[in-house]
C-alpha cells in the first residue's frame, strides 16, 4: 500500500451535504494505562462501566446510514482488543472517509500491526494516527502521569518508518498546554519539527474538569501569545503535508491547513475564559453523535449525557431522531441559545466546514495572519542537540530508538 494518495476525505463530503450525521465519535473503552493530569475524562473512567460490547457497536455501525469521519477516543484506543474489527466494521457498513485514531504510544507494536491490517483490509479509508507528546522528557512524563516519554518517541518513528511514504497514512502529535509544559512548549514545537517526520503538530487547550486541579493556566493574552510564537510552523507543516503533489496542489494544501489550524486557533483562544460566540452555528447533535465507552451518548463531549444507546436498541438513526436529541438541539440552538461556546477543536472544526459562507472569510483571515507572523525556524542540529542537553533527554535511548 505505500505510496497510494489521500483521497476522498470528508471535508470535501461535509462541505457539501446538507447538515446530518457527518462524525461519530465512538470512546471505545473506559480504560486506560496512563492518568494524565488534564483528562477531562477521568471521572467518567473512574466508574469502571462495563465497555459496549462489540455486539452492540457493531449494530450501532447497522443502523447508522453512510456518514464520513469516525473519531476514536477512550481511555486508551489501543486497549480495546477488537479495535481494528470495530474499525473495518464502520468502514464496510458506512463507507467512513476518514478515521482519527489518537493514542498515548504505550503500546508502538500494536500501532504498527493495526495500521498495517487497516491498509490492507481498509484501502481506500484516510487515517489520521495522532500521538500524545506533551513535552521534554519529564515534563511529558509528570503530566502523562507515567514513564512514557521514549515509548511514544518510539511509537512516531516506527510508524514514519513503516508509513512514510503512504499517503493514507498522516502521522500527527497532539500536544496539550498546561501549567507544567506552558513555558518549553516553543522549543518543543522546534525540536519535534527537526527529528520528527510528522504532518502536524497541534497544541490543545486542557479542557472540562481536569484530573488535577490547576493544571489549566490559558488566558486568551497567553494563549493568543503562544499561538503567534508558534505560527511559523504551519506553513511547514503544510509544506510537508504538500509534497508529493504538483504546485497547485501544494498551493491548496497550505491554504486549507493554515487557515483551518489557524481559524481554530482564534476561536478557542476567544473562549478560553469565558463563552464568546463562534461567528457561525454549532452544529453539535446534528452533524455529530458521541458514544461513551458504556453506552451513553451525547451531542457534544462537553454537554452531560442525554440517554444510553441501549435503551435506543442501538439504533442510532432513533437516537438521532428521538426526542432526546431533537430536545438538546434545540436547547444548544446551534450554540446561541445553550451559549456553551468551547474550545473543542474537534467541534469547531466539524462546524466550520458545515457553515461554507463563514468558512472561507474565517481561512482567508487565518491566512492573511500567518503569513504576517513569519519568520524563519532554526532547525539546526546544533539546536536540537543543545536542546536535547538542555532538557535533560537521554541521547543514547534516542538513538536505541533510532530518533538521533
Amino acid at each position: 500500500m505505500a505510496g497510494k494518495k489521500r483521497g476522498g476525505s470528508s471535508f470535501t463530503a461535509a462541505s457539501n451535504n446538507k447538515r446530518e450525521l457527518d462524525s461519530i465519535f465512538l470512546f471505545t473503552t473506559g480504560k486506560c494505562n496512563q492518568k494524565c493530569a488534564m483528562c477531562f475524562y477521568a471521572d467518567d473512567m473512574a466508574k469502571k462501566e462495563e465497555d459496549l460490547s462489540f455486539a452492540q457497536i457493531e449494530k450501532l455501525s447497522q443502523t447508522a446510514g453512510n456518514f464520513n469521519k469516525l473519531w476514536l477516543s477512550g481511555g486508551e484506543p489501543t486497549l480495546r482488543e477488537d479495535l481494528p474489527e470495530i474499525i473495518e466494521t464502520f468502514y464496510k457498513n458506512n463507507h467512513i472517509k476518514d478515521l482519527a485514531m489518537p493514542s498515548n504510544g504505550m503500546k508502538p507494536d500494536r500501532l504498527v500491526e493495526w495500521l498495517k491490517r487497516l491498509r490492507t483490509n481498509c484501502p481506500d479509508l484516510n487515517i489520521t494516527i495522532s500521538i500524545s507528546f506533551d513535552g521534554f522528557g519529564k515534563t511529558h512524563d509528570t503530566q502523562r502521569g507515567v514513564e512514557s516519554f521514549y515509548r511514544a518517541a518510539e511509537a512516531l518513528k516506527k510508524i514514519d518508518d513503516n508509513f512514510r511514504d503512504d499517503g493514507k497514512i498522516i502521522k500527527g502529535i497532539a500536544t496539550v498546554i498546561t501549567k507544567y509544559n506552558e513555558n518549553e512548549i516553543p522549543d518543543f514545537m522546534t525540536w519535534v519539527f527537526g527529528r520528527f517526520n510528522v504532518y502536524t503538530h497541534t497544541i490543545e487547550a486542557a479542557r472540562g474538569m481536569t484530573r488535577e486541579d490547576g493544571v489549566k493556566i490559558c488566558t486568551e493574552e497567553s494563549l493568543n501569545k503562544l499561538q503567534d510564537e508558534v505560527a511559523p510552523f504551519l506553513p511547514l507543516y503544510a509544506k510537508r503535508i504538500g509534497e508529493s503533489t504538483n504546485f497547485i496542489g501544494r498551493g491548496i494544501a497550505k491554504y486549507f491547513y493554515v487557515g483551518f489550524i489557524r481559524s481554530m486557533y482564534n476561536i478557542r483562544k476567544q473562549n478560553i475564559e469565558k463563552p464568546s460566540c463562534w461567528g457561525m452555528d454549532c452544529t453539535a447533535g446534528e452533524t455529530t453523535l458521541v458514544i461513551d465507552y458504556d453506552g451513553r451518548f451525547r451531542a457534544c463531549e462537553l454537554r452531560d449525557p442525554i440517554g444510553k444507546v441501549q435503551d435506543y436498541d442501538c439504533d442510532v438513526q432513533k437516537i438521532m431522531h428521538g426526542d432526546a436529541m431533537k430536545k438538546e438541539v434545540e436547547e444548544i440552538g446551534h450554540g446561541y441559545k445553550a451559549n456553551c461556546w468551547c474550545t473543542h477543536g474537534c467541534w469547531i472544526i466539524a462546524s466550520i466546514v458545515q457553515n461554507p459562507a463563514q468558512m472561507f472569510a474565517k481561512l482567508n483571515r487565518a491566512n492573511r495572519e500567518v503569513k504576517k507572523l513569519a519568520r524563519p525556524i532554526n532547525i539546526s542540529e546544533d539546536l536540537l542537540h543543545s536542546m536535547e542537553q538542555k532538557y535533560g533527554l537521554d541521547t543514547a535511548k534516542l538513538k536505541e530508538i533510532g530518533v538521533l
